[in-house]
């Protein structure tokens, strides 16, 4: 049974008991029970997200000389746009002529 059953189930018997003051305790409780579950949920969710980041950061490979990105482990080398990851944090592929679709910059070619 869960924290939020088991304050449900004492709110049922402390009303049968005919106590207001605590009857409205328990919902108060209640509802901080809830809304920290809610925490709970938004912390793990934000947790699992820089979680998966970090992992995704790790495969970065950065070129000398290059400005695209590649992953480690990609047997294709498929190229993605540094500019959308330093920045968004996208890996956004580029197209074949090294442009960027996303954010509409063909700086790559500039510098090269």
């Amino acid at each position: 049974m869960g924290l939020y059953d088991n304050i449900k189930e004492i709110a049922n018997v402390v009303q049968k008991a005919d106590n207001i003051e605590l009857y409205k305790q328990l919902l108060d409780i209640g509802k901080e029970a809830l809304d920290m579950q809610e925490t709970i949920s938004n912390l793990k969710e934000e947790n699992k997200r820089l979680k998966d980041e970090l992992n995704l950061n790790k495969k970065i490979i950065r070129h000398k000389g290059k400005l695209y990105i590649t992953l480690d482990g990609d047997n294709n080398e498929i190229h993605y746009c540094s500019n959308c990851w330093g920045n968004y944090k996208k890996l956004i592929q580029l197209r074949e002529d090294d442009e960027c679709y996303y954010c509409q910059r063909d700086w790559i070619k500039a510098n090269r």
